[in-house]
């Protein structure tokens, strides 16, 4: 599947030039604090600031605020689900939490959910749709759906 670079979302609370405060991070995301959930997903996700890599880690933070529908917890999700990275690798799930990712606007969603609709990941081959999710995140600028319209041109897929 075609994949982005993995992005460290987060709501400003955290950022990753500075230093973890893990403890912190960890108490508010175990007090149910969503955004704190991505974000320590993302900590464990990169091994960032010194933390080891923890992927099975990440995908429990990454789930649970997925779960409270945080899209850019989804899209995270999604990603590890489709690589196999921290959990069996399950497209037909990952295929789930993008489009619910792309749903609440999140443009990297919409891209990969266009990608998997046009490749057949995780669902059946829907061009139809495939051309509309890319279209969405092309008219926001994303080159890669642009580029991705393009090839289905190329390759001659009716609108």
């Amino acid at each position: 599947m075609a994949m982005l670079t993995m992005t460290v979302f987060g709501d400003g609370r955290f950022d990753v030039g500075h230093r973890v405060d893990l403890p912190a991070l960890s108490a508010q995301a175990e007090s149910g604090d969503p955004w704190a959930q991505v974000n320590l997903g993302a900590v464990y996700d990169h091994g960032l600031d010194g933390v080891a890599r923890d992927p099975i880690k990440a995908v429990i933070w990454y789930r649970r605020a997925a779960e409270a529908g945080i899209p850019e917890a989804q899209f995270n999700l999604a990603h590890c689900l489709a690589s196999g990275r921290g959990t069996p690798r399950d497209d037909a799930e990952a295929f789930v939490w993008m489009r619910r990712a792309a749903e609440q606007g999140l443009t990297d969603a919409e891209y990969l959910l266009g990608v998997m609709l046009a490749q057949g990941i995780g669902t059946a081959p829907d061009l139809v749709r495939a051309r509309d999710w890319l279209g969405r995140a092309a008219a926001k600028g994303l080159s890669h759906a642009m580029e991705m319209l393009d090839e289905l041109d190329v390759q001659g897929v009716a609108e």
